[in-house]
């Protein structure tokens, strides 16, 4: 279909970030980092539209959150909505000449969910006008931390509503972005594995709220010290990419385990990293196999996926990989002491795909394809082992 050259992009930003326009960098790295590579309607030129609300989450105490004295998130959830909604009845009502792109980041992607199912009511056509682009989504079916919790429905005290995953079957064209092992958007199904709890947690920390980086927030690099052109390949990687209903799903790899990120930085910042380095690559392979352990890689990302107590991984297959990537980690070490080792084929560290669906490349794909913290980041460095770097270049990007 042909588009008009300026389409709007609605910005709904995440906790701490009320108004995305007063923050250097924030709308124009949406739009240059995941709105125009995701979205036909923006590939010409994006004129991004801030949507100013509470942004707050009640009784977390980071930076722009509100503390004790700020909104409770069903609150600020419902004030994002509002300001969304007036936007859309008023000056930027889509249309079939006026197509439109809703941004949504972390909560602001919790906003944009509830405003998908809200326009799901529209007519087929009505609704083919619109595309979602959502990062950190805490809504994501399976991955997203509040999906996750659904069990728990509406807490009281806390007034916060869990579980209302991103519907996928509309004919709103919808791109969900997650870095790997983000605490928000990458949770652990399994949580009792407490490896991989503790690793989503360092993810939260050290990758969550650098997804816009560098900007008026977080001058630092991206996570994992992506550059914008290895970012952009990475989102453009069909090996990244899982289609489910009318979303295309990208999970973004990460080569480090955040979990091992403090070491790193330790060895940095006390001039140790001769020492430090070989540990981390020493333990790394053998820990991502067992962090692997409390997800279930082969579930579609838009299959809504609750925690689970038990994991079912096969003892075996584990036992196997870990043998492997202790193997890995060793010569890893070795190479950092005394120079690279030769590679060798291994799967430990990065589990098995199943792809109930490719993408085309992002770009690519017409809309008649369709169906009928934001919080406080921390730079995580780009350094990685051997065996890391193979890890990443087959990242789990479409099994769950």
């Amino acid at each position: 279909p042909a588009f008009p050259l300026t389409t709007a992009a609605l910005i709904v930003p995440g906790a701490a970030v009320p108004n995305p326009a007063a923050v250097a960098g924030y709308m124009e790295n949406a739009v240059d980092y995941y709105i125009a590579p995701t979205t036909p309607s923006c590939a010409i030129e994006c004129s991004p539209v801030p949507v100013p609300y509470i942004a707050q989450f009640w009784p977390f105490p980071w930076e722009g959150w509100g503390g004790l004295t700020g909104a409770k998130l069903d609150v600020s959830v419902a004030s994002g909505l509002s300001q969304l909604t007036s936007d859309l009845v008023g000056d930027y009502r889509p249309g079939a000449e006026d197509p439109l792109v809703i941004f949504g980041y972390s909560q602001g992607a919790t906003v944009a969910s509830r405003q998908k199912n809200l326009l799901s009511r529209l007519s087929a056509e009505d609704q083919s006008a619109i595309d979602f682009v959502l990062i950190g989504n805490p809504n994501r079916p399976n991955g997203g931390l509040f999906e996750r919790l659904a069990m728990f429905g509406t807490v009281p005290i806390l007034d916060a509503t869990f579980g209302l995953p991103t519907p996928t079957d509309t004919s709103m064209r919808t791109t969900d972005i997650a870095f790997q092992y983000d605490g928000v958007a990458d949770f652990p199904l399994y949580p009792l594995n407490l490896l991989a709890t503790l690793n989503a947690v360092a993810g939260f920390w050290y990758n969550h709220g650098g997804y816009l980086a560098p900007d008026g927030r977080h001058p630092d690099e991206l996570p994992n010290g992506l550059t914008r052109a290895e970012l952009l390949a990475a989102i453009a990687d069909p090996a990244n990419q899982q289609s489910y209903g009318d979303t295309t799903y990208v999970l973004v790899p990460t080569p480090n385990l955040p979990l091992l990120q403090p070491l790193r930085d330790f060895g940095a910042a006390a001039g140790l990293e001769s020492l430090t380095t070989p540990l981390v690559d020493l333990l790394q392979p053998a820990l991502r196999v067992l962090v692997e352990t409390g997800y279930d890689r082969s579930l579609p990302y838009g299959q809504p996926a609750p925690l689970r107590l038990i994991s079912l991984a096969d003892p075996i297959a584990v036992t196997v990989d870990l043998v492997e990537a202790i193997g890995q980690g060793i010569r890893d070490a070795i190479g950092d002491v005394t120079g690279p080792t030769a590679p060798i084929s291994r799967t430990a560290d990065r589990p098995a795909m199943s792809r109930p669906e490719r993408s085309a490349p992002l770009n690519a794909r017409s809309r008649a394809s369709r169906p009928a913290p934001e919080g406080s980041a921390r730079r995580q460095s780009a350094k990685t082992s051997g065996a890391d770097r193979r890890a990443a270049a087959a990242a789990p990007a479409s099994r769950r």
